[in-house]
């Protein structure tokens, strides 16, 4: 496993020197729904949806994959451009210089499929970018002591630390180069112990290369 570097408060600064132009850019998982909480157009006034926009700021060009139809047609319907794909199983024809999956594998029956996938819709040196949430977050067991259980996301189906994401990347033939720990703004009492231990942030973010 890679030492994540330091901690950071927003992914994007460290996601946008990968997505210029003239890289081809692909972003999976683009619509990051939550259909139990808001309708298609809702979920972009939230402010975890405003990574897409971001990027397809920073590079027009980008391709955005979501496996949810009625977002793909509200972000279509706003210029950007979204295809209907399953990302473990999908076949663009074409590679790209970076992939950003923001928040998705967690999501995922087959990670390491899906993995694979990605490897094969990579150039030779191009970027993965992956984010996904902390098992070991400080706030979860402070939720855990406060209601019993921790707060999971509804469609989530997995877990992933860094020393596990770092093993399964290298397994699927991609080389973990860099990584940090990212931790939000959110009240001290609940997350002090991340203070002592960069270990308890609550999402981290590696960055992988195909060789």
């Amino acid at each position: 496993m890679i030492e994540l570097a330091r901690t950071i408060q927003d992914r994007f600064p460290v996601i946008e020197p990968h997505v210029r132009p003239p890289r081809d850019v692909l972003d999976l998982g683009c619509v990051d729904s939550r259909k139990a909480r808001h309708t298609a157009e809702q979920r972009f006034e939230y402010k975890a949806n405003l990574l897409h926009k971001r990027i397809a700021q920073t590079n027009p060009g980008t391709i955005g994959i979501d496996i949810d139809p009625d977002g793909a047609q509200v972000l279509n319907s706003q210029g950007f451009k979204v295809l209907v794909e399953d990302v473990e199983t999908m076949e663009l024809a074409r590679q790209f210089d970076t992939i950003v999956a923001g928040e998705i594998i967690e999501h995922l029956e087959n990670p390491g499929k899906f993995l694979r996938n990605m490897h094969r819709h990579l150039k030779p040196g191009g970027v993965i970018i992956l984010s996904t949430p902390n098992p070991f977050y400080a706030g979860s067991a402070w939720k855990i002591w406060r209601y019993g259980r921790p707060s999971v996301h509804e469609e989530h189906m997995g877990w992933q630390d860094p020393t596990t994401l770092s093993q399964l990347l290298i397994r699927c033939g991609l080389h973990p180069f860099e990584g940090y720990w990212i931790q939000p703004r959110t009240n001290p009492l609940k997350i002090w112990k991340r203070y002592l231990r960069p270990y308890f942030s609550h999402t981290f973010m590696l960055l992988a290369r195909r060789g």
